[in-house]
Formats: C-alpha cells, structure tokens, sequence
C-alpha cells in the first residue's frame, strides 16, 4: 500500500488521503482547508491527484473539513462511488446544499462591494452538490462491503457527531491478510448521548486523528455541574443565556444536556430557544437515527413527544421569530450559530446581552485565533459587533469539554485497546504541538517510529 496525505497534515483542516492499493486508489474524505496558517483559498482549488483515476472515496462523516470538497471533486471529474454512513449521507446532502449556497451569496456581495474588481466563481454550484448526492451509497455500521476486488469496508461507530465512523479496510497484498484503520475524527468516552468509540484490534496500518493531543478536557459529570450552575444563576437572576453553536453535532448536544439536566437532574426547566435555520434541519436528521444513541440517552428522549424537543425547546425558523426573542424576559437560553461569533444570527443576540451582567455567554465550541468568540472567551473589555462597539459585562463561562474531539486521555485510552503490533502509523488532524505531545502515547503501541507527515508526503507499508 501507498498512502498519500493531501490535507490534515499538521494542520485540522482539509482531510484527504490517497489510498493505493495494487491497482486500485481509494480516496478517504476530501474536505475543505479552512486555516490562519495557509491559504485556504488556493488549497481548496487544488487537488494534487486526478479525481479520474479514483476507484472509491469513502467518507468518515459530515463535518466541511471532511466532506467540503466532495463537489468540487466530482465537477473535476469523479464519476464513481461515495461511501458514507447512512446518517452521514443524509447530513452531506444538507451541509454541501448549504455550502453551495453561501458561496452563491460571497461572491454576490463581493461584487456589489467592488463591482470593478474580477471575483473568483464559487468552488462549487448546487447542481455539483446533485452530483454528489447522487453518487452516496451507504452502509451501515458493523456491515462489511466489498468495495473494490479484494478491499472491504466496515465502518465502526467513532462516537464524534451522529454518523461518524472509524474506517476499516481490510485486504489482502503479496498473500498476507493486512488491515488499515482510519480513525476519522473520534468522540470523547463516557458521555451520555453518543457511544463511545469503538474499538478495533489487529491493525497493520493506522492513521489517527490528534485534535486535542495535548489536552485534558473536564469530564462529562463536571461540565454538567457546571452547565447547572450556569442555568440555575440565570433563573435566580431572570436572565438570558447565550450559547453560541456549530449547527452540526454542538446545537444538537446541547439541547441534549439540557434535556438531560431537566429530566434527570432535576434541575428547573427554563425555555431553549434554537435559533439557526441549518441546525434546524440537521436535528430533524438527527431525529430520523434514534438507534444512534446510547440507550440512557434514549431514555431520556422518549419521554417527549420528540428526539431533541420537548415543551421547554422551540427552534425559530423566521427572522421575525429570531428578533422576538430579543423582546423576551429571561430566564431562557438562546442556542445559535455561528459556532465562532462571526456570522448568522448569533451576533444579534450578542448584541442584546453582552453588555448586562445579569446574563451569560456560554463558549462551548473552539474559537479560532482572531474570531469575535475567542475575544469574547479571552475576557477582552470591549468587543465590536456588527460595527458598533459593547463593553463585555456579561459573566462569559468557557465550557469546552463539550467538544465532539476525544482528549489526550481518550486518545491514550483508545490506543491502548488495540492490542499493540500496529506496524505503521501516522498522525494526522492536529496541530504540530498537539500530534508532538500525542506520539509518545501512541508510539509504545507501533513497531516503527510514528509519523507525522507533511502535506503530500507518500508512504509504502
């Protein structure tokens, strides 16, 4: 086998791994570039491989940095399958029409802004997106699939947001039985509403995620005291609570432990507003897949007349139902997005509570270097929002252990399941700090040193 790294490498952004196999090459995910580092702009319309020549692509789950490119991809002349996850091909179908859209309206207000000015097309249209949603074909966890001669796919359960999946790939070269795994993006252990990562054995060939390689996050019953305190200041002070939230896998976890803490912690309910159009239709997917959660969390939804709803939740659709909620009294949390503060409907809402003490700003997903959500989680004294400035009074809370990304900890731990032998592996998906603090736990594991490859680095193993 030959493996090539075309994205992810010491970086988060932009996975695509060329996978060669005798004759036949299999993409694993061609996501979008989206980093401070490089230029993502360039990179997203590049692809250093003929997408001609490809046999399969084969798709760890939905998220833009694992799926963006997909269109893209296709319009350079892809013609055969996408494998997902059944939940994955139906949030894809979602996030790529999304997509499409957004760049439709960049380059529309680019050129209202500096009409004289040439502005690049899109990456990709909706009829690209039609493409591809053609081309998903799925399988479910557990199911093994011939996918070229002599390579099956199986995909495992990795617990990061609803579909994700760990990849194996078992085949047979030179008459020796190997197995590679990808992990894809894993999830954290011991949470209520996903299963843990499953775990696999007799690897050959692994490549790993290392998002969070060099940190420890707060465990699930820590962060959920802490989420209690949040919601029982803000119904002794009438007060609002602000969550800002990726529409997909955060919004929906959110809801969640909030439910959790209503049902099962008796904590007093207080209305949740979720106020995002996409994280809207991402959770009716994520009703569609009850058999996705762990049998606690099951328990816990039955009991409402809907998956992610109850008397307590309501998703706004209209700007008119988003603007209402700036006129409510408290107490009530507001969910929106953007995850980051930098667009969407979120700001809005920032703008009606930061600069009241009473309320809180609740951080509970990663805030790049430069975003108005990582001034906001810094603590800084004033903040600019669509062009006016705030003083930030508002008590902020960071609570980022609600992150879909297992820490150094769940790392280690899934490592040390898969019985040692591993003969190659690589890190891929982090930072060069964290794939540096991460090596050592894995290296005890693999017979040859671990790799951490540069971007469009080849191996033979």
């Amino acid at each position: 086998m030959r493996i090539t790294f075309h994205g992810a490498t010491r970086q988060i952004t932009g996975s695509a791994h060329l996978l060669e196999i005798d004759s036949y090459r299999l993409l694993l995910d061609c996501g979008l570039f989206d980093s401070e580092r490089i230029d993502p702009s360039s990179l997203n319309r590049e692809l250093s491989f003929d997408p001609r020549a490809l046999d399969a692509v084969i798709v760890s789950h939905a998220h833009n940095d694992h799926i963006g490119r997909l269109p893209f991809l296709v319009k350079g002349g892809y013609n055969g399958p996408i494998y997902t996850t059944p939940a994955t091909a139906d949030i894809t179908s979602v996030m790529l029409r999304d997509s499409a859209r957004i760049q439709r309206e960049e380059v529309r207000n680019a050129h209202l802004r500096h009409p004289h000015i040439e502005t690049p097309e899109p990456l990709f249209d909706l009829l690209d997106v039609e493409w591809v949603v053609e081309r998903l074909d799925r399988v479910r966890y557990n199911d093994s699939r011939e996918i070229v001669p002599g390579v099956t796919l199986t995909y495992l359960d990795a617990g990061h947001i609803l579909g994700s999946a760990i990849v194996q790939l078992d085949y047979t070269e030179n008459g020796r039985s190997r197995r590679f795994v990808f992990t894809g993006d894993l999830g954290r252990r011991n949470t209520s509403l996903l299963p843990d990562p499953a775990l696999v054995r007799d690897i050959d060939i692994l490549v790993a995620e290392s998002t969070y390689g060099n940190r420890e996050l707060d465990s699930y019953d820590r962060l959920m005291k802490q989420l209690h305190a949040i919601v029982a200041r803000a119904t002794r002070l009438q007060s609002k609570i602000v969550i800002p939230a990726f529409s997909l896998g955060r919004t929906q976890r959110m809801v969640f432990c909030l439910q959790e803490l209503f049902a099962v912690h008796k904590v007093r309910p207080i209305p949740i507003y979720v106020d995002s159009p996409l994280a809207n239709r991402l959770t009716e997917i994520h009703r569609d897949h009850p058999d996705a959660y762990t049998p606690h969390a099951r328990s816990i939804m039955d009991r409402d007349p809907l998956y992610f709803g109850s008397k307590y939740v309501e998703f706004c659709q209209s700007w008119d139902d988003s603007r209402r909620l700036n006129h409510l009294s408290g107490p009530m949390v507001i969910i929106s997005s953007s995850g980051m503060c930098e667009a969407g409907r979120i700001r809005h809402h920032l703008r009606h509570v930061v600069s009241d003490p009473s309320c809180a700003i609740v951080i509970v997903s990663f805030q790049a270097e430069g975003t108005l959500g990582r001034k906001i989680s810094e603590g800084v004294e004033r903040i600019q929002i669509l062009d006016q400035w705030y003083d930030l009074n508002a008590a902020v809370y960071v609570l980022d252990g609600f992150s879909g990304h297992g820490d150094r900890n769940d790392l280690a731990w899934w490592f040390e399941q898969t019985g040692g032998n591993i003969e190659h592996a690589f890190l891929v998906h982090g930072e060069p700090e964290s794939m540096e603090s991460l090596s050592p736990l894995l290296q005890p594991h693999v017979k040859s040193p671990v790799v951490l490859p540069e971007l469009h680095a080849s191996y033979e193993v």
